[in-house]
């Protein structure tokens, strides 16, 4: 069976314009994924493992793993923890 090309930016590009909801939640989302990615972007470029963040920072590993997996929503305080084992900071920027 071949495969079913799908354009998933107009999928979502029309549910948010028909679903508030749907718009605000998936800009949450999203939101949270980047800084994600930017997490395991930069410790990864820095050389780090998981165990070296959460040795720098005072989390578990475990708790670094589910942060970069989504299993655990960061809250603020563990963000800044990990920034700070990262010898980077947090920025708010403009789009």
């Amino acid at each position: 069976m071949p495969f079913k090309e799908i354009d998933i930016n107009r999928i979502i590009k029309e549910k948010s314009e028909k679903d508030p909801e749907f718009k605000e939640a998936f800009r949450e989302a999203s939101a949270e994924l980047d800084l994600i990615a930017q997490i395991i972007k930069t410790r990864k470029a820095k050389g780090l493992t998981q165990k070296d963040v959460a040795d720098k920072s005072g989390l578990t590993q475990q708790m670094v793993s589910r942060i970069e997996k989504r299993e655990y929503p960061p809250n603020y305080k563990n963000l800044v923890k990990i920034a700070d084992a990262l010898d980077t900071k947090l920025e708010l920027v403009s789009k």
